[in-house]
């Protein structure tokens, strides 16, 4: 992999994981304002994006078949 290619993937993993940060303080901001059910959507959709990170570093050196077996069905 290039390292043009390289450097363009870890800023969108930076950008990502910005929108996540972001995203958790606005939840957290509407739940302090009472606004449960937008907040909860909006906490949601960050931990969506954490965990989507989280599982494209672990599993960064495993195969596709490998990741398949591990995932839960």
């Amino acid at each position: 992999m290039s390292d043009d290619v390289s450097t363009l993937r870890e800023q969108v993993r930076t950008a990502r994981l910005r929108l996540a940060d972001c995203a958790a303080d606005l939840g957290v901001l509407l739940r302090v304002s009472g606004e449960y059910a937008e907040a909860e959507r909006v906490l949601r959709q960050a931990v969506e994006i954490y965990e989507a990170d989280r599982r494209t570093r672990t599993g960064a050196g495993r195969t596709a078949a490998d990741r398949r077996t591990e995932e839960p069905a």
